[in-house]
């Protein structure tokens, strides 16, 4: 890995965007069908700061899913879960929007973090804020 300072940070930070349109059930990895590539890490590593969704209109109760893959991409593991709360969104009231915060998460080249939801009656947008080493 190139030291871009020392201490090392991150050269190229951005955000990472993903839209969640269908539901999954399954929390083991197995059946990644409505799944959402929302990162994939860089050559040199990726470090993710946090990872968060926001509703595009009204929202039922359930769990944002987050998983992560090997270095090839292929084996997921459910890494972290948001609670998804129900929200009436109108003219005057907020859409559902989470947000996990992570103090040291980072990837390896090759690996993946995936998301879905277990409940989606309305588009949902996924977001990680990474830099890349």
């Amino acid at each position: 890995m190139a030291a871009n300072t020392t201490p090392i940070f991150a050269l190229t930070p951005q955000l990472d965007l993903a839209r969640i349109t269908a539901t999954t059930t399954d929390k083991t990895g197995a059946t990644p069908a409505n799944l959402q590539t929302l990162v994939i890490a860089a050559v040199d590593g990726t470090k993710v700061t946090q990872i968060g969704f926001k509703f595009v209109g009204t929202s039922t109760a359930g769990t944002f899913l987050i998983f992560i893959s090997d270095t090839d991409g292929t084996t997921l593991r459910l890494f972290d879960e948001i609670l998804i709360t129900a929200v009436t969104s109108s003219t005057t009231a907020l859409s559902a929007r989470q947000v996990n915060f992570y103090s040291d998460l980072q990837l390896k080249s090759g690996q993946r973090i995936l998301v879905g939801a277990t409940t989606v009656n309305t588009n949902i947008d996924a977001f990680a804020q990474i830099g890349d080493f």
